[in-house]
């Protein structure tokens, strides 16, 4: 089953059926049979996003009018413990951090509200709910991200970074902040060296979505973390340099100690075919051999040129692997490349193109035809 598929299926009537039974507990003058009638019917085509607004509505409908009668109840419906890590599975409380968002911004509320998404953020990661705050309150939200980046739950540590990433997947872009990312660079400043993995990925996301607005920002400061050395932030740099890497930026090569000009030789570069038929695989080997005097720290990938329908070839950088090849040494790389059909590529008849792709630099490359 497609991810998606099942991503939509997360908000199901047993979902429906717990969330209301959880609020009819705290809340007895809640119409529990109204509430599921209401939401109705999650016909299979109906997708995540409108699955969650559908049952935010219901919410809208049948809680308490009164901002903080709703937040009390909000309140007594979480549960007491959590896990410290990694909150995923927790679905169940999403519409409740849509609820806050979408009744609780505004100014009045706003010492309530951050408070409830302290509390949900212990068991769900509320970084959807959070942004309306920050795009119509941003100097108060940005003093309560600062709060929590100091929290000792790792996963409200991770909503100080996650929460107001410029570039959020599924998530409506803070343009101020990819105009001038310097308040969330603040907030990084404190998580750079977080021991929690889940912070470490997050802060290295926000990182990589700067350095797509902003490189000469984010390079700057990724330069001045990997000086520090210390094994979390490098994880960290390395992690939110990886389109850098992938393009072959020299500052980002630079940075994570590659060379822009090894002293290396590629031979034997060869394709197990000339010709080959969508849906078949292609082999290809090449050696390089290191022919400077010291050991070369290599970032090895590779490049296929895709024809296009319009007759133009687009690269695509796909990753090998990190080699340290020493002086006089020898090291033969083999790779198998897919051409099978997926649905986020289309491919099309005619001359493709491999290339060896090391330390930023195309060393050589070849083509070869691909037919229907």
């Amino acid at each position: 089953m497609p991810a998606v598929h099942l991503k939509r299926h997360i908000f199901n009537h047993k979902l429906v059926a717990r969330l209301g039974l959880i609020i009819l507990k705290h809340y007895p003058q809640f119409k529990f049979d109204d509430f599921k009638v209401y939401i109705g019917s999650f016909h299979d085509y109906i997708s995540f996003s409108e699955r969650l607004n559908i049952i935010t509505n219901a919410l809208n409908k049948y809680m308490p009018k009164d901002f903080y009668e709703s937040a009390k109840i909000i309140k007594k419906s979480l549960p007491e413990d959590y896990k410290t890590d990694n909150n995923w599975n927790q679905f169940i409380w999403m519409p409740l951090s849509d609820f806050i968002a979408k009744n609780g911004c505004k100014k009045e509320y706003l010492e309530v509200s951050f408070a409830l998404i302290e509390d949900i953020t212990k068991h769900f990661t509320c970084e959807f709910a959070i942004r309306p705050f920050i795009e119509n309150f941003e100097e108060e939200s940005i003093n309560q991200l600062t709060i929590w980046a100091t929290n000792k739950n790792p996963n409200v540590r991770r909503l100080a970074s996650e929460g107001c990433r410029p570039r959020l997947p599924w998530a409506k872009e803070i343009k101020a902040f990819k105009k001038k990312p310097y308040s969330g660079i603040e907030l990084l400043q404190i998580l750079k060296n977080d021991d929690s993995k889940y912070v470490q990925k997050s802060v290295a996301n926000h990182m990589n979505d700067i350095a797509k607005d902003n490189p000469k920002i984010a390079l700057k400061i990724l330069r001045q973390w990997k000086k520090e050395n210390k094994p979390n932030t490098n994880w960290i740099v390395k992690h939110a340099l990886r389109n850098e890497l992938k393009k072959g930026t020299p500052d980002a090569l630079k940075i994570e100690g590659y060379s822009l000009s090894p002293k290396i030789k590629i031979s034997n570069f060869l394709l197990s075919h000339k010709k080959i038929k969508i849906g078949d695989s292609l082999k290809f080997s090449f050696t390089i051999t290191n022919t400077g005097p010291i050991t070369e720290n290599l970032l090895i990938d590779y490049i296929c040129f895709f024809m296009k329908f319009n007759n133009k070839r687009a690269p695509k950088t796909f990753k090998i692997c990190v080699k340290k090849i020493k002086k006089g040494e020898s090291v033969l790389i083999e790779k198998t490349h897919s051409f099978k059909l997926i649905s986020t590529r289309k491919l099309y008849s005619g001359e493709h193109k491999i290339a060896v792709f090391i330390n930023g630099k195309i060393i050589c490359e070849k083509s070869f035809e691909l037919d229907a």
